[in-house]
Protein backbone atom coordinates (compact mmCIF):
# COMPACT_ATOMS: atom_id res chain seq x y z
CA UNK A 1 0.00 0.00 0.00
CA UNK A 2 1.21 3.50 -0.53
CA UNK A 3 1.48 6.59 1.63
CA UNK A 4 -0.19 9.21 1.59
CA UNK A 5 3.14 11.38 0.60
CA UNK A 6 3.16 8.82 -2.65
CA UNK A 7 -0.64 9.58 -3.16
CA UNK A 8 -0.13 13.02 -3.20
CA UNK A 9 2.77 13.62 -5.49
CA UNK A 10 1.08 11.48 -7.57
CA UNK A 11 -1.63 13.57 -7.71
CA UNK A 12 0.77 16.45 -7.85
CA UNK A 13 1.82 15.44 -11.12
CA UNK A 14 -1.12 15.61 -13.36
CA UNK A 15 -1.45 19.76 -11.36
CA UNK A 16 1.93 20.63 -12.78
CA UNK A 17 2.21 19.69 -16.43
CA UNK A 18 -1.57 21.62 -16.51
CA UNK A 19 -0.31 24.49 -17.68
CA UNK A 20 1.86 22.83 -20.70
CA UNK A 21 -1.43 20.73 -21.60
CA UNK A 22 -3.74 23.88 -21.71
CA UNK A 23 -0.62 25.20 -23.77
CA UNK A 24 -0.81 22.16 -26.08
CA UNK A 25 -4.47 22.67 -26.56
CA UNK A 26 -4.63 26.08 -27.71
CA UNK A 27 -1.85 25.02 -30.22
CA UNK A 28 -3.90 21.97 -31.37
CA UNK A 29 -7.53 24.87 -31.94
CA UNK A 30 -5.22 27.39 -33.99
CA UNK A 31 -3.85 24.77 -36.26
CA UNK A 32 -7.37 23.16 -36.47
CA UNK A 33 -8.57 26.56 -37.02
CA UNK A 34 -6.58 27.78 -40.01
CA UNK A 35 -6.69 24.33 -41.40
CA UNK A 36 -10.67 25.13 -41.49
CA UNK A 37 -9.74 28.85 -42.70
CA UNK A 38 -7.60 27.15 -45.54
CA UNK A 39 -10.56 24.83 -46.33
CA UNK A 40 -13.15 27.46 -46.22
CA UNK A 41 -10.70 29.68 -48.79
CA UNK A 42 -10.58 27.23 -51.12
CA UNK A 43 -13.95 26.32 -51.40
CA UNK A 44 -15.80 29.35 -50.79
CA UNK A 45 -17.73 30.82 -54.13
CA UNK A 46 -18.09 34.43 -54.96
CA UNK A 47 -20.73 36.28 -56.81
CA UNK A 48 -19.85 36.83 -59.73
CA UNK A 49 -22.14 39.40 -60.38
CA UNK A 50 -23.25 42.02 -57.90
CA UNK A 51 -26.59 42.56 -57.17
CA UNK A 52 -28.10 45.71 -56.13
CA UNK A 53 -31.58 47.08 -54.93
CA UNK A 54 -34.33 47.32 -57.29
CA UNK A 55 -32.77 43.77 -58.94
CA UNK A 56 -35.19 40.97 -60.03
CA UNK A 57 -34.32 38.25 -58.68
CA UNK A 58 -35.21 34.08 -58.07
CA UNK A 59 -35.42 32.66 -54.61
CA UNK A 60 -33.77 28.94 -54.09
CA UNK A 61 -36.89 26.43 -52.89
CA UNK A 62 -35.02 25.03 -49.82
CA UNK A 63 -37.79 22.76 -48.49
CA UNK A 64 -37.02 20.76 -51.77
CA UNK A 65 -33.50 19.73 -50.66
CA UNK A 66 -35.60 17.11 -48.31
CA UNK A 67 -38.13 15.82 -50.43
CA UNK A 68 -37.51 12.17 -52.04
CA UNK A 69 -37.98 12.88 -55.26
CA UNK A 70 -37.95 16.94 -56.63
CA UNK A 71 -36.83 15.68 -59.73
CA UNK A 72 -39.96 17.83 -61.95
CA UNK A 73 -40.28 20.50 -59.21
CA UNK A 74 -40.01 23.78 -59.32
CA UNK A 75 -36.46 25.04 -57.67
CA UNK A 76 -36.71 28.67 -58.42
CA UNK A 77 -39.69 30.77 -56.75
CA UNK A 78 -40.18 34.32 -58.06
CA UNK A 79 -38.87 36.70 -59.26
CA UNK A 80 -38.84 39.20 -56.46
CA UNK A 81 -37.38 42.34 -56.50
CA UNK A 82 -34.52 43.45 -53.92
CA UNK A 83 -35.81 45.74 -51.75
CA UNK A 84 -32.55 46.03 -48.94
CA UNK A 85 -29.33 44.65 -48.92
CA UNK A 86 -28.08 43.81 -45.48
CA UNK A 87 -23.67 44.58 -44.56
CA UNK A 88 -23.39 40.77 -44.59
CA UNK A 89 -24.72 39.02 -47.87
CA UNK A 90 -28.55 38.94 -47.07
CA UNK A 91 -31.55 40.48 -48.70
CA UNK A 92 -34.65 41.81 -48.15
CA UNK A 93 -37.27 40.85 -51.19
CA UNK A 94 -40.34 42.30 -52.24
CA UNK A 95 -43.31 40.45 -54.47
CA UNK A 96 -43.48 42.17 -58.05
CA UNK A 97 -46.46 43.80 -57.01
CA UNK A 98 -44.85 45.50 -53.96
CA UNK A 99 -45.79 43.34 -51.19
CA UNK A 100 -42.58 42.96 -49.14
CA UNK A 101 -41.20 39.23 -49.01
CA UNK A 102 -40.98 38.08 -44.89
CA UNK A 103 -37.65 36.79 -43.88
CA UNK A 104 -34.05 37.69 -44.43
CA UNK A 105 -32.71 36.00 -46.57
CA UNK A 106 -29.30 34.64 -47.80
CA UNK A 107 -27.54 35.78 -50.40
CA UNK A 108 -26.36 31.83 -51.95
CA UNK A 109 -30.02 31.23 -51.98
CA UNK A 110 -30.24 34.01 -54.54
CA UNK A 111 -29.31 34.44 -58.32
CA UNK A 112 -30.38 37.05 -60.53
CA UNK A 113 -33.22 36.86 -62.77
CA UNK A 114 -33.50 37.50 -66.45
CA UNK A 115 -36.43 38.32 -68.48
CA UNK A 116 -37.13 36.60 -71.81
CA UNK A 117 -37.47 38.16 -74.67
CA UNK A 118 -40.22 39.91 -75.35
CA UNK A 119 -41.16 40.11 -71.61
CA UNK A 120 -41.00 43.68 -70.42
CA UNK A 121 -39.43 44.26 -67.01
CA UNK A 122 -42.31 47.22 -65.17
CA UNK A 123 -39.24 49.43 -63.86
CA UNK A 124 -42.03 52.05 -63.51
Amino acid sequence: MKTVAELLAARARPLERRKEDMEEAQENVRKSRLCNKAYFDKNCWERVQTLEIGDMVLLYNSSLDKQWSPKFKNKWLGPYKIREIGETGTYLLNEPDGRELQGILPGDRIKKFFARDGVEDDKA
